[in-house]
């Protein structure tokens, strides 16, 4: 026989109302009667249906979360804090990847709308990306790590034009004069960003940029990719002493080609890269790299979504809140893959 609220309230000691307060996670609910509730939830093996409560509250307790791809271990990192953060407010999380198609950023938010979720994170977002659908269903959003050119959104970035600054800034200051860049593809606003940040360094230390020494990859093929621009780049007469990535993944690719072909990092050639990946630390790789916070970024968006997924089924929630956009300062972080020694001009 299947174990009802009425049952957990007989036995706590309790009113059903206040089991449904602490099944639904109310925070003004005693810690004492909270602990009686739960215990007894325990011992009768209390399982919610999960369909009645989505009918009574209006509610699907599922949260949507898109990503680009997670082949970038940025957004396998970024999810799995999303995911954990999500779960303490008893929602549950679906992850759709869109391996950077624009068309599917789009067919997945009509999915999740479709879907009723209750709100949606989204970190795969377009420069051109709607939200209209979105807004028309009152179902709320946010993003993270981009934003778009719509001003109306909510967002937690990085300041990118000032990671990319700062990691050829560095280059230079270790005497550097010849730097190349591996970007993603300019379809995005942070990629946009990180080059602006590139030859507004060189500019402002009267450097050069080589045309050979600006390449572009895939973000979803940057294995491939990122061997042959190194080719190119290393081809000319006139060679790269350093190259910025504006990914640490790329930096990973650039690294395991330049040491499979005995191209010593960093006394022939400097890495550095941007997002601080936890791979970027491993012993064997020890990545020179601007970190951009990406575990508080993550936290912030997921936090900020379940609040406004919270105020949004209060009777008294306000619908002129203010706009929430957050925009975390970079941090350079020192290994070995950019050296120390001055580079030769």
């Amino acid at each position: 026989m299947q174990v009802t609220i009425k049952d957990i309230a007989v036995k706590a000691g309790v009113s059903t109302a206040t089991v449904s307060r602490v099944v639904n996670n109310n925070p003004f609910v005693k810690e004492s009667t909270k602990k009686k509730v739960l215990q007894a939830i325990e011992e009768l093996d209390y399982q919610p249906d999960l369909i009645a409560r989505s009918m009574v509250m209006k509610r699907t307790f599922t949260v949507g979360l898109i990503v680009g791809n997670l082949g970038n271990p940025f957004f396998a990192e970024t999810a799995e804090v999303i995911i954990k953060i999500v779960e303490r407010y008893n929602c549950h999380v679906n992850v759709y990847v869109t391996d950077e198609k624009k068309e599917k950023v789009t067919e997945y938010i009509d999915l999740l709308v479709n879907r009723r979720v209750d709100g949606v994170i989204i970190g795969a977002a377009f420069k051109d990306t709607s939200f209209e659908n979105l807004e028309k269903n009152n179902i709320p959003y946010i993003l993270y790590n981009r934003k778009t050119d719509q001003d109306d959104t909510d967002y937690v970035i990085h300041d990118s034009f000032k990671a990319a600054y700062t990691a050829v800034k560095h280059l230079i200051q270790l005497g550097h004069k010849r730097i190349g860049i591996i970007h993603g593809p300019n379809k995005f606003n942070t990629v946009q960003d990180r080059i602006s940040g590139y030859y507004a360094a060189l500019h402002e230390y009267g450097l050069k940029a080589y045309d050979h020494f600006i390449r572009s990859v895939d973000f979803t093929n940057t294995r491939t990719e990122v061997p042959k621009v190194l080719e190119e780049m290393r081809s000319k007469k006139v060679k790269p002493t350093a190259v910025f990535t504006t990914a640490d993944h790329i930096a990973l690719d650039a690294l395991n080609y330049l040491t499979k072909q005995q191209i010593a990092v960093p006394d022939e050639i400097a890495l550095i890269g941007v997002d601080n990946i936890s791979l970027s630390a491993h012993s064997l790789i020890e990545l020179t790299t601007v970190g951009i916070r990406a575990e508080e970024m993550a936290q912030l968006a997921a936090e900020k979504l379940m609040q406004k997924i919270e105020d949004k089924n209060r009777a008294s929630s306000r619908s002129d809140s203010l706009p929430f956009r957050i925009t975390l300062e970079p941090e350079l972080v020192i290994r070995n893959s950019c050296g120390s020694k001055k580079a030769r001009g």
